[in-house]
Protein backbone atom coordinates (compact mmCIF):
# COMPACT_ATOMS: atom_id res chain seq x y z
CA UNK A 1 0.00 0.00 0.00
CA UNK A 2 1.70 3.52 -0.76
CA UNK A 3 2.27 5.59 2.07
CA UNK A 4 0.20 9.26 2.96
CA UNK A 5 2.78 11.93 3.63
CA UNK A 6 0.93 14.21 5.97
CA UNK A 7 3.83 16.70 6.84
CA UNK A 8 2.55 20.67 7.16
CA UNK A 9 5.14 21.15 4.26
CA UNK A 10 3.48 19.22 1.68
CA UNK A 11 0.33 20.72 3.05
CA UNK A 12 1.76 24.32 1.54
CA UNK A 13 0.98 23.14 -1.89
CA UNK A 14 -2.34 21.81 -1.57
CA UNK A 15 -3.74 25.45 -1.33
CA UNK A 16 -2.40 26.75 -5.03
CA UNK A 17 -6.55 26.03 -6.50
CA UNK A 18 -8.30 27.64 -3.74
CA UNK A 19 -6.53 31.25 -5.11
CA UNK A 20 -9.69 33.51 -4.05
CA UNK A 21 -10.61 36.32 -6.34
CA UNK A 22 -10.25 38.71 -3.12
CA UNK A 23 -6.93 39.30 -3.41
CA UNK A 24 -6.17 38.77 -7.02
CA UNK A 25 -4.42 42.10 -7.26
CA UNK A 26 -1.90 44.51 -5.67
CA UNK A 27 -4.54 47.26 -4.48
CA UNK A 28 -7.11 44.70 -3.40
CA UNK A 29 -3.96 43.07 -1.37
CA UNK A 30 -3.07 46.27 0.42
CA UNK A 31 -6.95 46.19 2.04
CA UNK A 32 -7.33 43.23 3.53
CA UNK A 33 -8.71 43.32 6.76
CA UNK A 34 -10.16 46.89 5.97
CA UNK A 35 -13.73 45.27 6.57
CA UNK A 36 -13.18 44.88 10.31
CA UNK A 37 -13.07 48.27 10.69
CA UNK A 38 -16.95 50.08 10.86
CA UNK A 39 -17.24 52.86 8.06
CA UNK A 40 -16.02 56.20 8.34
CA UNK A 41 -14.07 55.58 11.59
CA UNK A 42 -10.83 54.85 9.23
CA UNK A 43 -7.31 56.69 8.90
CA UNK A 44 -4.78 55.18 7.03
CA UNK A 45 -1.31 55.27 8.55
CA UNK A 46 0.62 53.74 6.07
CA UNK A 47 3.49 51.23 5.54
CA UNK A 48 6.19 50.98 8.76
CA UNK A 49 9.10 48.56 7.95
CA UNK A 50 10.58 46.28 11.07
CA UNK A 51 13.96 45.72 10.32
CA UNK A 52 16.49 46.88 13.45
CA UNK A 53 15.07 44.21 16.32
CA UNK A 54 14.52 40.83 13.77
CA UNK A 55 17.29 38.31 14.55
CA UNK A 56 17.90 35.20 12.50
CA UNK A 57 19.93 31.97 13.53
CA UNK A 58 21.44 29.16 11.62
CA UNK A 59 20.38 25.76 12.41
CA UNK A 60 20.80 22.54 11.37
CA UNK A 61 17.63 21.15 9.66
CA UNK A 62 15.35 18.85 11.15
CA UNK A 63 15.58 14.82 9.59
CA UNK A 64 14.08 14.60 6.84
CA UNK A 65 11.84 11.23 5.85
CA UNK A 66 13.25 9.91 2.61
CA UNK A 67 11.50 7.22 2.08
CA UNK A 68 9.15 6.82 -1.36
CA UNK A 69 10.33 10.27 -2.78
CA UNK A 70 9.08 11.24 -5.96
CA UNK A 71 12.81 11.47 -7.19
CA UNK A 72 16.07 10.10 -5.49
CA UNK A 73 19.82 11.89 -5.13
CA UNK A 74 22.83 10.21 -6.25
CA UNK A 75 26.28 11.73 -5.67
CA UNK A 76 28.74 13.60 -3.73
CA UNK A 77 29.34 17.27 -3.99
CA UNK A 78 31.88 19.02 -1.93
CA UNK A 79 30.16 22.74 -2.08
CA UNK A 80 32.33 25.98 -1.95
CA UNK A 81 30.24 27.23 0.95
CA UNK A 82 27.94 24.59 2.02
CA UNK A 83 30.36 21.66 2.52
CA UNK A 84 30.15 18.19 1.69
CA UNK A 85 26.76 16.47 0.71
CA UNK A 86 26.67 12.69 0.18
CA UNK A 87 23.39 11.04 -1.39
CA UNK A 88 22.68 7.58 -2.03
CA UNK A 89 19.52 5.22 -2.33
CA UNK A 90 18.63 1.82 -1.87
CA UNK A 91 15.37 0.11 -3.84
CA UNK A 92 13.36 -2.53 -4.81
CA UNK A 93 12.81 -4.18 -8.05
CA UNK A 94 9.43 -5.77 -8.92
CA UNK A 95 8.73 -8.36 -11.85
CA UNK A 96 7.25 -7.38 -15.28
CA UNK A 97 5.41 -10.87 -15.93
CA UNK A 98 6.82 -14.19 -16.36
CA UNK A 99 9.89 -14.30 -18.47
CA UNK A 100 10.53 -16.17 -21.68
CA UNK A 101 13.89 -17.93 -21.20
CA UNK A 102 12.89 -20.96 -23.72
CA UNK A 103 14.38 -21.87 -27.08
CA UNK A 104 17.75 -22.46 -25.31
CA UNK A 105 17.88 -18.63 -24.05
CA UNK A 106 21.62 -17.26 -23.81
CA UNK A 107 21.86 -14.64 -20.41
CA UNK A 108 24.16 -11.78 -21.99
CA UNK A 109 23.96 -8.99 -19.33
CA UNK A 110 22.47 -7.90 -16.63
CA UNK A 111 22.30 -3.90 -16.38
CA UNK A 112 20.49 -1.37 -13.45
CA UNK A 113 19.87 2.03 -15.78
CA UNK A 114 19.48 5.16 -13.95
CA UNK A 115 18.05 7.57 -15.74
CA UNK A 116 18.34 11.76 -14.41
CA UNK A 117 18.64 15.29 -16.15
CA UNK A 118 19.42 17.43 -13.28
CA UNK A 119 22.95 17.91 -12.05
CA UNK A 120 23.80 20.37 -9.30
CA UNK A 121 27.66 20.85 -9.34
CA UNK A 122 30.52 19.86 -11.74
CA UNK A 123 30.22 17.76 -14.70
CA UNK A 124 33.82 17.03 -14.76
CA UNK A 125 34.66 14.93 -11.43
CA UNK A 126 33.61 11.34 -11.43
CA UNK A 127 31.36 10.09 -9.00
CA UNK A 128 32.57 6.22 -7.51
CA UNK A 129 29.48 3.99 -7.51
CA UNK A 130 29.27 0.77 -6.06
CA UNK A 131 26.33 -1.79 -6.06
CA UNK A 132 25.80 -4.20 -3.30
CA UNK A 133 22.34 -6.32 -3.16
CA UNK A 134 20.35 -5.78 0.07
CA UNK A 135 20.17 -8.56 2.66
CA UNK A 136 17.90 -6.85 4.78
CA UNK A 137 14.17 -6.06 3.53
CA UNK A 138 13.01 -2.73 2.95
CA UNK A 139 9.31 -2.24 4.10
CA UNK A 140 7.23 0.02 2.17
CA UNK A 141 4.76 0.65 4.74
CA UNK A 142 7.74 1.69 7.35
CA UNK A 143 9.07 5.16 7.77
CA UNK A 144 13.02 5.79 7.11
CA UNK A 145 15.49 9.27 7.65
CA UNK A 146 18.22 10.94 6.41
CA UNK A 147 20.25 9.07 8.77
CA UNK A 148 19.82 5.27 7.89
CA UNK A 149 22.63 3.34 7.21
CA UNK A 150 21.88 1.90 3.72
CA UNK A 151 25.48 -0.38 3.95
CA UNK A 152 24.65 -1.97 6.83
CA UNK A 153 21.12 -3.35 5.42
CA UNK A 154 23.41 -4.82 2.24
CA UNK A 155 25.85 -7.42 1.78
CA UNK A 156 29.35 -6.74 1.57
CA UNK A 157 30.28 -8.04 -1.94
CA UNK A 158 29.99 -5.04 -4.94
CA UNK A 159 28.42 -5.66 -7.90
CA UNK A 160 29.42 -2.88 -9.95
CA UNK A 161 32.45 -0.41 -9.36
CA UNK A 162 31.47 2.37 -11.55
CA UNK A 163 33.46 5.83 -12.10
CA UNK A 164 30.94 7.85 -13.56
CA UNK A 165 31.46 11.87 -15.23
CA UNK A 166 27.72 13.37 -15.25
CA UNK A 167 26.48 14.50 -18.17
CA UNK A 168 24.53 17.93 -19.07
CA UNK A 169 23.40 19.35 -22.36
CA UNK A 170 21.52 22.38 -22.82
CA UNK A 171 18.13 22.35 -25.15
CA UNK A 172 19.56 26.14 -26.09
CA UNK A 173 17.67 26.21 -29.46
CA UNK A 174 14.53 26.22 -29.19
CA UNK A 175 11.66 27.33 -26.45
CA UNK A 176 10.64 23.66 -26.01
CA UNK A 177 9.73 23.36 -22.05
CA UNK A 178 10.37 27.09 -21.53
CA UNK A 179 13.99 26.75 -23.39
CA UNK A 180 15.85 29.73 -24.27
CA UNK A 181 19.15 30.98 -25.13
CA UNK A 182 19.22 33.42 -21.87
CA UNK A 183 17.35 31.16 -19.47
CA UNK A 184 18.14 27.37 -21.35
CA UNK A 185 16.94 24.39 -19.66
CA UNK A 186 17.81 20.86 -19.63
CA UNK A 187 15.41 18.71 -21.42
CA UNK A 188 18.00 15.91 -22.73
CA UNK A 189 17.21 12.73 -20.39
CA UNK A 190 20.76 11.04 -19.60
CA UNK A 191 21.14 7.40 -18.69
CA UNK A 192 24.18 5.43 -16.20
CA UNK A 193 24.09 2.17 -17.71
CA UNK A 194 26.01 0.23 -15.11
CA UNK A 195 27.09 -3.92 -16.01
CA UNK A 196 26.44 -5.52 -12.55
CA UNK A 197 28.12 -8.83 -11.40
CA UNK A 198 27.76 -12.51 -13.05
CA UNK A 199 26.98 -14.02 -9.68
CA UNK A 200 23.57 -11.80 -9.55
CA UNK A 201 22.69 -13.05 -12.68
CA UNK A 202 23.10 -16.64 -11.48
CA UNK A 203 21.09 -15.94 -8.64
CA UNK A 204 18.35 -14.08 -10.68
CA UNK A 205 18.56 -17.08 -13.23
CA UNK A 206 17.98 -19.65 -10.22
CA UNK A 207 14.49 -18.29 -8.49
CA UNK A 208 12.04 -21.27 -9.30
CA UNK A 209 8.75 -20.50 -11.18
CA UNK A 210 6.90 -19.88 -7.99
CA UNK A 211 9.37 -16.91 -7.56
CA UNK A 212 8.95 -15.96 -11.34
CA UNK A 213 5.26 -15.71 -10.80
CA UNK A 214 4.48 -14.09 -7.45
CA UNK A 215 6.09 -10.07 -6.98
CA UNK A 216 6.04 -11.14 -2.82
CA UNK A 217 8.02 -13.90 -3.23
CA UNK A 218 10.56 -12.30 -5.81
CA UNK A 219 10.89 -9.51 -3.06
CA UNK A 220 11.74 -12.17 -0.19
CA UNK A 221 14.02 -13.61 -2.63
CA UNK A 222 15.90 -10.44 -4.33
CA UNK A 223 15.54 -7.95 -1.57
CA UNK A 224 16.91 -5.13 -3.94
CA UNK A 225 19.91 -2.66 -4.36
CA UNK A 226 21.70 -0.18 -2.57
CA UNK A 227 23.61 1.93 -5.10
CA UNK A 228 26.14 3.74 -3.07
CA UNK A 229 28.25 7.35 -4.14
CA UNK A 230 32.18 7.11 -2.79
CA UNK A 231 33.72 9.88 -1.33
CA UNK A 232 35.18 12.60 -2.99
CA UNK A 233 37.18 15.43 -1.66
CA UNK A 234 37.31 18.11 -4.02
CA UNK A 235 34.31 18.50 -6.82
CA UNK A 236 31.73 16.31 -7.39
CA UNK A 237 28.12 16.91 -8.09
CA UNK A 238 24.32 15.39 -7.21
CA UNK A 239 22.25 14.44 -9.82
CA UNK A 240 18.33 13.62 -9.43
CA UNK A 241 17.30 10.28 -10.40
CA UNK A 242 13.77 9.88 -12.44
CA UNK A 243 13.42 6.18 -10.56
CA UNK A 244 9.57 5.93 -11.02
CA UNK A 245 8.01 5.91 -14.16
CA UNK A 246 10.69 7.11 -16.27
CA UNK A 247 12.97 4.26 -17.13
CA UNK A 248 15.53 3.57 -14.71
CA UNK A 249 14.84 -0.09 -14.10
CA UNK A 250 17.40 -3.23 -14.21
CA UNK A 251 17.19 -5.12 -17.19
CA UNK A 252 18.74 -8.84 -18.31
CA UNK A 253 19.26 -8.89 -21.94
CA UNK A 254 19.47 -12.45 -23.72
CA UNK A 255 18.85 -14.03 -26.92
CA UNK A 256 17.93 -17.29 -28.01
CA UNK A 257 18.34 -19.50 -30.81
CA UNK A 258 15.74 -17.85 -33.04
CA UNK A 259 16.42 -13.76 -31.55
CA UNK A 260 19.07 -11.82 -30.62
CA UNK A 261 18.73 -8.34 -28.18
CA UNK A 262 15.72 -10.23 -26.36
CA UNK A 263 15.35 -8.58 -22.65
CA UNK A 264 13.16 -8.67 -18.85
CA UNK A 265 12.80 -5.57 -17.26
CA UNK A 266 12.79 -5.31 -13.56
CA UNK A 267 11.19 -2.03 -12.79
CA UNK A 268 11.15 0.64 -10.50
CA UNK A 269 7.63 1.58 -9.17
CA UNK A 270 4.84 3.14 -6.68
CA UNK A 271 4.78 -0.55 -5.27
CA UNK A 272 8.37 -0.53 -5.00
CA UNK A 273 10.51 0.85 -1.33
CA UNK A 274 12.94 3.33 -2.10
CA UNK A 275 14.98 4.92 0.41
CA UNK A 276 17.34 7.85 0.63
CA UNK A 277 20.26 8.68 2.35
CA UNK A 278 21.61 11.96 2.79
CA UNK A 279 24.92 13.11 5.04
CA UNK A 280 26.38 16.68 5.14
CA UNK A 281 29.86 17.66 6.68
CA UNK A 282 29.95 21.37 7.78
CA UNK A 283 33.29 21.56 9.32
CA UNK A 284 35.27 23.20 7.06
CA UNK A 285 32.75 25.91 6.37
CA UNK A 286 32.76 29.98 7.46
CA UNK A 287 29.18 29.29 9.31
CA UNK A 288 30.21 26.03 11.19
CA UNK A 289 31.32 28.50 14.77
CA UNK A 290 27.84 29.81 14.70
CA UNK A 291 25.64 26.47 13.70
CA UNK A 292 22.78 25.95 15.77
CA UNK A 293 23.98 28.89 18.80
CA UNK A 294 21.94 31.52 19.26
CA UNK A 295 24.53 33.70 21.22
CA UNK A 296 25.85 35.28 17.55
CA UNK A 297 24.62 36.11 14.16
CA UNK A 298 25.45 35.06 10.88
CA UNK A 299 25.35 38.41 8.32
CA UNK A 300 24.18 35.38 6.39
CA UNK A 301 21.29 32.83 6.01
CA UNK A 302 22.44 29.72 4.70
CA UNK A 303 19.34 27.28 3.26
CA UNK A 304 19.68 23.92 2.11
CA UNK A 305 17.58 21.19 1.17
CA UNK A 306 18.09 17.05 1.79
CA UNK A 307 17.55 17.90 5.40
CA UNK A 308 20.59 20.46 5.17
CA UNK A 309 20.32 23.56 6.96
CA UNK A 310 17.07 26.25 8.06
CA UNK A 311 16.78 29.31 10.00
CA UNK A 312 15.32 30.58 13.60
CA UNK A 313 13.67 34.06 12.67
CA UNK A 314 12.60 35.36 15.84
CA UNK A 315 10.75 39.24 15.49
CA UNK A 316 10.28 40.05 19.06
CA UNK A 317 7.87 43.30 18.31
CA UNK A 318 5.31 41.50 16.28
CA UNK A 319 2.58 41.94 19.09
CA UNK A 320 3.35 45.29 20.09
CA UNK A 321 0.58 46.63 19.05
CA UNK A 322 -1.63 44.49 21.33
CA UNK A 323 -2.20 46.95 23.91
CA UNK A 324 -4.66 48.41 21.30
CA UNK A 325 -7.72 47.71 19.66
CA UNK A 326 -7.41 50.60 16.91
CA UNK A 327 -4.90 48.51 14.51
CA UNK A 328 -6.12 46.49 11.87
CA UNK A 329 -2.96 44.78 9.69
CA UNK A 330 -3.64 44.97 5.69
CA UNK A 331 -0.45 43.29 5.14
CA UNK A 332 2.47 41.97 6.73
CA UNK A 333 5.34 41.18 4.25
CA UNK A 334 8.36 39.77 5.52
CA UNK A 335 11.07 39.93 2.88
CA UNK A 336 14.26 37.81 2.65
CA UNK A 337 17.29 38.73 -0.25
CA UNK A 338 19.12 36.81 -2.05
CA UNK A 339 22.95 37.56 -1.75
CA UNK A 340 23.61 36.40 -5.24
CA UNK A 341 27.79 36.48 -4.98
CA UNK A 342 27.69 34.00 -2.09
CA UNK A 343 25.21 32.01 -3.77
CA UNK A 344 26.54 32.22 -6.95
CA UNK A 345 22.99 32.08 -8.86
CA UNK A 346 24.50 32.38 -12.64
CA UNK A 347 25.90 28.43 -11.29
CA UNK A 348 23.83 27.48 -8.42
CA UNK A 349 20.30 27.44 -9.04
CA UNK A 350 18.15 28.44 -6.18
CA UNK A 351 15.25 26.99 -4.68
CA UNK A 352 11.87 27.25 -6.56
CA UNK A 353 10.13 28.09 -3.09
CA UNK A 354 10.79 28.25 0.76
CA UNK A 355 8.50 27.24 3.48
CA UNK A 356 7.62 29.60 6.68
CA UNK A 357 6.49 27.96 9.92
CA UNK A 358 5.31 29.30 13.18
CA UNK A 359 6.63 27.92 16.36
CA UNK A 360 4.30 26.66 19.33
CA UNK A 361 4.94 27.61 22.52
CA UNK A 362 6.28 24.39 22.81
CA UNK A 363 9.04 24.24 19.89
CA UNK A 364 6.18 22.36 17.39
CA UNK A 365 5.86 24.14 14.06
CA UNK A 366 2.76 24.98 12.30
CA UNK A 367 1.55 26.81 9.46
CA UNK A 368 0.50 30.49 9.64
CA UNK A 369 -3.30 30.75 9.21
CA UNK A 370 -2.92 33.15 5.97
CA UNK A 371 -2.15 29.66 4.01
CA UNK A 372 -5.17 29.00 4.38
CA UNK A 373 -6.21 31.84 1.98
CA UNK A 374 -4.12 30.30 -0.94
CA UNK A 375 -0.42 29.57 -1.64
CA UNK A 376 -0.29 32.49 -3.65
CA UNK A 377 -1.57 34.91 -0.67
CA UNK A 378 0.98 32.87 1.54
CA UNK A 379 3.97 33.49 -0.45
CA UNK A 380 7.93 31.99 -0.35
CA UNK A 381 8.09 31.73 -4.11
CA UNK A 382 11.27 32.46 -5.62
CA UNK A 383 11.05 36.48 -7.35
CA UNK A 384 13.63 36.04 -10.04
CA UNK A 385 13.23 40.27 -10.84
CA UNK A 386 14.11 41.17 -7.76
CA UNK A 387 15.74 38.13 -6.04
CA UNK A 388 13.68 37.60 -3.05
CA UNK A 389 11.55 35.10 -1.29
CA UNK A 390 8.32 37.22 0.33
CA UNK A 391 5.53 35.94 3.02
CA UNK A 392 2.81 37.53 3.66
CA UNK A 393 1.72 36.95 7.71
CA UNK A 394 -0.65 39.58 7.77
CA UNK A 395 -3.36 36.84 9.54
CA UNK A 396 -0.88 35.87 12.06
CA UNK A 397 0.14 38.97 13.27
CA UNK A 398 -3.28 40.53 13.89
CA UNK A 399 -3.71 36.85 16.16
CA UNK A 400 -0.21 37.59 17.86
CA UNK A 401 -1.78 41.51 18.39
CA UNK A 402 -5.22 40.26 19.53
CA UNK A 403 -3.25 37.42 21.67
CA UNK A 404 -4.88 34.47 20.09
CA UNK A 405 -1.51 33.14 18.90
CA UNK A 406 1.72 33.44 20.56
CA UNK A 407 4.98 34.84 19.57
CA UNK A 408 7.73 32.73 19.34
CA UNK A 409 9.01 33.17 16.49
CA UNK A 410 9.32 30.78 12.92
CA UNK A 411 11.88 28.40 11.02
CA UNK A 412 12.49 29.34 7.30
CA UNK A 413 13.64 25.97 5.14
CA UNK A 414 13.81 24.95 1.88
CA UNK A 415 10.47 23.42 0.14
CA UNK A 416 10.97 19.51 -1.78
CA UNK A 417 13.66 18.65 0.50
CA UNK A 418 13.35 15.19 0.63
CA UNK A 419 13.23 15.12 -3.39
CA UNK A 420 15.88 17.76 -4.63
CA UNK A 421 18.76 19.19 -3.99
CA UNK A 422 18.87 22.73 -3.48
CA UNK A 423 20.51 25.77 -1.56
CA UNK A 424 21.20 29.47 -0.74
CA UNK A 425 22.74 32.05 0.93
CA UNK A 426 19.99 35.34 2.13
CA UNK A 427 21.38 38.22 3.51
CA UNK A 428 20.91 38.18 7.20
CA UNK A 429 19.88 40.33 10.17
CA UNK A 430 22.90 41.71 10.69
CA UNK A 431 23.63 42.89 7.43
CA UNK A 432 23.13 46.28 5.55
CA UNK A 433 20.22 44.85 3.95
CA UNK A 434 18.78 42.39 6.78
CA UNK A 435 15.68 40.83 6.82
CA UNK A 436 12.31 43.21 6.54
CA UNK A 437 8.89 42.61 7.77
CA UNK A 438 7.05 45.28 5.62
CA UNK A 439 3.44 46.62 7.44
CA UNK A 440 0.51 47.80 6.11
CA UNK A 441 -2.20 48.37 8.90
CA UNK A 442 -5.27 51.24 9.57
CA UNK A 443 -6.07 52.81 12.49
CA UNK A 444 -9.16 54.15 13.99
CA UNK A 445 -10.07 57.61 15.17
Amino acid sequence: MKKQHATIYKFVFGFAFIVITFWSCTDELSSVGLGLLPTGDLVRVGKVVEKATIKAYNKTDEKQRTDEPGYNLLGTFNDPVFGKTTADFACQFRLTGYPDFSKNAQIDSLVLYLLYNEVYGDTLTPQKLKIYELASDLDIDQKYYQDINLKSLAKGEVLADFDYVPKFKLDSLTNNYGSTKKDPKDTVIQEIAIKLDQKLIEKLMAADSLTWSDNDKFLQYFKGLYIEAGDLNQGGSIMKIYTLATGSRMVMHYHNSEKDSLFYNYNINENAARVSRFVHDYSTTDFAANLDKEENMDSLIYLQTTGGLRTKIMIPNLGTWSDSTNFAINQAELIFQIDTIVSDTAKYISPEQLVLTAIDKDGKEYLPSDVAFSSVYYGGFYNKTDKTYRFNIAKHMQEVIEGKKENHGFYLATAFRSATFRRTVLKGATSKTGVRLEITYSKLK
